[in-house]
């Protein structure tokens, strides 16, 4: 598995049980891409074949990410109480 692959699980598996905020778009939002914004609480883990489910138990609101191909993981943390990470994956072809 990739080492950025193996980065994103650790870090959102020692997460796991905590509220996330996501927002996913691409760079070309705006233009013709797409981009959305989801809020999940008390969230579970899962990982299936290329990718890992981040999802809320309760209401099934959740979101997932390609776990391979990621081409750069940036820590956006600014302290204890607002962890943040941007990835970056290749553009599509």
């Amino acid at each position: 598995m990739e080492e950025n692959s193996k980065k994103l699980i650790t870090f959102l598996m020692e997460h796991e049980g905590k509220d996330f905020d996501a927002i996913i778009k691409d760079e070309i939002e705006g233009i013709v891409g797409f981009s959305f914004m989801t809020y999940v609480k008390g969230v579970k883990i899962h990982t299936q074949s290329g990718r890992i489910t981040v999802s809320e138990p309760n209401t099934g609101t959740y979101f997932y990410l390609p776990i391979s191909g990621i081409e750069q993981i940036y820590d956006k943390t600014c302290g204890p109480y607002d962890i943040a990470l941007t990835l970056n994956y290749p553009p599509l072809s």
